[in-house]
Parts: structure tokens; sequence; C-alpha cells
């Protein structure tokens, strides 16, 4: 059964298929999840695999609904109940975050037409979350998820979702901050998406839009990129509106857009950068005031550190995970105050603290979030022979930190982050292959999901194909005593394809492509190659033959050399062996003979 679930997600095809069904194999691994052992951890897997890649549809939004249930009701009357935190927590954490994202888009979407027992149902598992939610304030990773599965189920459920923390919140604070950004984005309104339900009116706001701009500019390679990144500049106070899911939106579609552009990453980087430096002040104004929870939105900033990891993952060039990792280089500057943000990367993160008087640091959390990432980045490295200076200089800055951090909630964010790199079991079709599945540890697709669909949904399509009108033929415009003159026309001989193709200077074969070409290039050089050295082995096996030839003579004359001296001492002859010495007289006498009839001439 668990075979047959994995086929029909369609694990290596993203989803897409002949043979794959998503709903029912939804349904089966989330009832294969009720099992215990490797069965239950293998369906959780495999499901947070298909939700990670799959493409979000309108059809899904009843199976979506059944397993959101599922994960609640496992979460809260069965994982929240036990003393510690254990792998399986995290792991059902991860899928309803996914779960409720993809109901959260597809509500954006304008498919709002759930039933009410759905809703109902669905609300009393937030109730339940909202009761657990304070057993995970030591663990923002965890509680990132478990917030954004609240707020997102409020929108859907279309009722608010008491929790304790939101009960401890400056909710005029926020108040007067959403009155402030409703000013400035009242103007830009028709600009963006809207989508009614119930007579009700849903805007995305111009930071969000203008974002998705970016990702279509990236895409289609626009000249008008830097224009659309100064609009997302200006925008940038957004970042501290009410509703931070559209700000967590908005980073993750500038990360897709970052992990292809140099420019997209350097405005990301400003922007957290702004974001985080501005939370300074209202903070020690929120002290001032003496109230105990933050009035910043920790949740934006905790999102980017698993952005930035992921580009550092799968940037497109080494340029691009380098300068994520390091930041851009702004060494020659001069900082007027150590303490002020230097930038958006990770070093720099990591280093960012309020002064030491302050007891209660509310950018632990930022720590927390580049620590918990850079061991899962590591682990992610491991065996990457082509990165190892990458996974290197991560461990060399893991290892600073730990010598320097003094908030031990801090450095717990290690050790969570380890346990789940240990959790990875093998997840392929075959059990023979080693399983390339990495969901656990970062999730790979689901940004370009989420960029893709809300770009269909709320932008234009772009370059739709318009026939062109074709201008009336003027007639020419005839002088007083001007005759036309009656125009022949030549018929030409019809050229044959071939002809045609030859004029056109078209080859007869289509040319190779660029594969075929490198594949025939690469060919001729190593042929080219192979017949150097063969010539080069042939001249060097003549030389070795011509030495041996000689080295052979030299031996038999010396030899030779070495048989006349032993004859000469021993038998006192200088003839040769086997040598007749009558032979010797014949000669003398046939010379002599041959003398005597000379003179008688």
């Amino acid at each position: 059964m668990l075979v047959r679930c994995k086929r029909r997600l369609g694990l290596n095809i993203l989803g897409c298929g002949k043979y794959v069904n998503l709903p029912v194999a939804w349904t089966e691994a989330i009832m294969l999840s009720q099992c215990k052992g490797e069965i239950s951890e293998e369906a959780l897997e495999i499901l947070g695999i298909s939700l990670d890649h799959a493409p979000i549809a309108p059809e899904h939004t009843t199976i979506l609904f059944f397993v959101a249930e599922c994960i609640l009701y496992k979460l809260c009357y069965d994982a929240a109940q036990k003393p510690y935190l254990f792998s399986c927590e995290i792991k059902l954490l991860k899928l309803g975050f996914l779960v409720f994202l993809r109901l959260l888009l597809l509500y954006l979407f304008g498919y709002q037409r759930y039933s009410e027992e759905h809703k109902y149902r669905l609300q009393t598992g937030l109730k339940a979350l909202a009761a657990c939610e304070m057993c995970y304030q030591l663990y923002p990773n965890i509680l990132f998820m478990v917030q954004f599965m609240l707020k997102a189920g409020e929108i859907i459920c279309e009722t608010a979702v008491v929790s304790e923390s939101q009960l401890e919140s400056q909710e005029n604070l926020e108040e007067m901050e959403e009155k402030a950004l409703h000013d400035t984005t009242s103007t830009t309104a028709s600009s963006a998406a809207e989508s009614n339900s119930k007579q009700k009116q849903f805007r995305i706001k111009p930071f969000l839009w203008h974002s998705l701009l970016v990702w279509v500019c990236v895409h289609n390679s626009s000249s008008e990129i830097d224009a659309v990144l100064m609009h997302v500049l200006f925008y940038k106070e957004q970042l501290h509106q009410k509703n931070w899911l559209e700000s967590v939106l908005a980073l993750m579609v500038l990360g897709e857009s970052a992990k292809l552009n140099m420019s997209c990453l350097k405005i990301l980087m400003d922007l957290v950068k702004y974001f985080i430096s501005s939370s300074v002040p209202l903070q020690k104004q929120e002290k001032s005031n003496k109230k105990k929870m933050s009035c910043w939105h920790w949740q934006i900033g905790y999102i980017y550190t698993n952005i930035l990891r992921e580009i550092c993952l799968h940037g497109i060039n080494a340029d691009l995970q380098k300068t994520a990792f390091l930041g851009f280089c702004d060494c020659g500057k001069e900082h007027e105050n150590d303490k002020e943000l230097r930038g958006a990367n990770f070093p720099d993160l990591l280093n960012f603290c309020l002064p030491s008087d302050d007891y209660n640091d509310p950018f632990w959390v930022i720590r927390y979030g580049v620590i918990y990432n850079l061991v899962i980045l590591r682990s992610e490295l491991l065996g990457d022979v082509n990165r190892e200076g990458l996974r290197n200089a991560v461990w060399r800055t893991l290892q600073k930190q730990k010598g320097t951090e003094k908030d031990d909630r801090v450095l717990d964010a290690a050790k969570v982050a380890e346990v789940e790199a240990k959790g990875q079991i093998n997840t392929s079709l075959s059990s023979k292959e080693p399983s390339n599945s990495t969901y656990l540890l970062s999730s790979q697709c689901i940004g370009w999901r989420v960029t893709t669909a809300m770009c269909h949904h709320f932008l234009p399509p772009i370059g739709p194909n318009i026939p062109l009108s074709h201008l009336p033929e003027r007639k020419p415009v005839l002088l007083p005593h001007q005759k036309l003159e009656p125009v022949t026309e030549k018929k030409t001989k019809r050229l044959s394809l071939r002809e045609e193709l030859l004029q056109a200077g078209v080859p007869k074969y289509p040319y190779p492509d660029y594969l075929t070409r490198t594949d025939m290039e690469l060919r001729r050089i190593i042929n080219a190659q192979w017949k150097r050295e063969l010539q080069i082995r042939l001249q060097l096996e003549e030389k070795l033959q011509e030495l041996e030839r000689q080295a052979k003579e030299k031996l038999e004359e010396e030899h030779f050399r070495q048989i006349m001296i032993w004859r000469l001492e021993k038998l006192h002859k200088t003839t040769r062996p086997y040598e007749l010495p009558f032979k010797h007289e014949d000669t003398k006498a046939a010379e002599a003979s041959s003398s005597t009839q000379l003179s008688n001439v």
C-alpha cells in the first residue's frame, strides 16, 4: 500500500503525471500515518514531499481540509500531551504549515465556498492548537508554524481564534499601525487584484503586488526590473502591517527571485535590514511602557533566515550562494555605531543584539533562526564535494557563535536541528536506491509553487497573441493627362523545394543543436589527442628498438673480441672460429698466379 501511495503521489515528477491521483494518495498517506513505527514515519515523509512540490489546484480543497483536521487532532490530543518535544511533532507541524498555506492561497484566489461543517471542525482544532501554543515559546521554528496555522485559520474560517499570546499583545498599537498603512495603500488600490466573497473584497497590498512583478521581470528577463525593485523599496513600511501573512508571502516571492538575480538579493537584504533596524525603536518604546510582548513581527525575521538558507542551497550560481551567506562586502566603509545592524547576512545577524543592559533581548529569535538554518545547511551540504568550502565556512561560523553566545535558548537551536537532520529515512520507490528526499530539512518547491500560482491569478498574462491588422492598399494618385501603363505579369517558373532552400541559404539537413555540437567538438578533440599520443608512442617504440639493436650489436662485438683474444693466447691462431687455414693458402696461390700472368703480358 505504501509503494502504491508513492506511485500515486508522483514523487519524481512533481505531482503531475498519468498515474498521479493526489486526493486519493493524500488520503492513503494520512491513513498510513496512523500506524506505528517506520510506516508512520515514511508516510509522513512522502506526504510532506508531495505537499511541497504538488501544484496548487482548487479541486484539492476538500482533501486539504481533511488532512488539516487529522494533523490538528494528532497534534493537540497526542503529540502536545507528551512532556518533551518529539520529532513527530515537528513533522506534523511542517505538514500543517504546508496544508494551511495551500488553503490560504485558495482562499485568496476566490475559492471560498467552504462548507460550514468544514469550518466548524477546523475552528475546533485551531482552538485546541491555540491552547497548546505556549508549549512552543522556546522553539521559534515551531512557534512560527503554529502561529502561521492559527493566523491562516482565522482568515479561512472568517472567525478570530484567540490564543494566549494574543491576549498580551498591544492591540492599540497594532490598530494605529493598520490605520497608517491604510492611508498609504488606498492610492494604489486600483492596481491590486480583487476577489469577492459574500459581499467582501480582498485586496493584496502593493508590497506583495510589486514583489510578484519582480518575479515576472526576472522570469521574462525584462529591462524594467530596476524600476520595479525601487517600487518594492518604496513600500517597505508595509512590513510592519498587522497582517504579517502577506509580508511572509512577499518575502517568499522575493526569495524565489533572489535565487536567480543578484539585484533581487540586494533588495531583499536591504528590506530585512530596514525591518530589523526600524523595529529597535519600537522595542525601546515598548519597554518604556512596560509591556511584556513584542510589538514587532518576529515571524518575518525568522522566515527570512529560512529563505536565506534556500538561496545558499539552490542559488543559480556560486556567486549568489556566497553572497547570500556573507552578504555584499563593504569592508572599506567605516561604521559609526558597531551596535547597529551592518547587513542582513548570516554573520551580521548572529552578531546583532540589543545592549547588555537590556535584560530581555527580543532579537534572540533571529539568532535562533540563523543557528537553526546553518545547522540544516551544513547537513544539506554533506557529501557535496563541489561546495565543501561553503560547508566549512558554515561550520566555522557555528563554532565561533557557540563560543560567544550567552543565551541558552539560542544554543538550543543547534540541538533541535541536529535531531531533525538525523531523522531522515529512505522514501524512494526502491529500497535499494539511496534517498534523495530532503523535505524534513528544507522545502524546495513550495516557494516556486506559491509564486507561480499567485502570479497566474493576480497578474495579467504577459504578451497576449494579438493579430495585427493589415492596412488597406492605397491606389496611386493619377495626374491629369496621365495614362496607366498596362502591367504585364511575368510568369515565373515555380522553383522546387530543394532550389528554394538552396537560394535561402538553408542547409539540406538541419543544424545540430547545442548538445550535439558540443559532443561533436569533444569527439574531435579526443580523436586528435589520441592520434597525437599514438604517434608519440610509435616514435618512442622505434627509438627503443634502435637502442636495443645497438646494444645487442655491441654485446656481440665484445663477445667476438674476447673469443679472438682467447684463441690467440691458447691456440696461437688468428683465424676465426670454424674457419679452415687452407682457404687462406688457396687465396695466396691464386693471387701469385695472377701476378705472374700480368708480368708475362
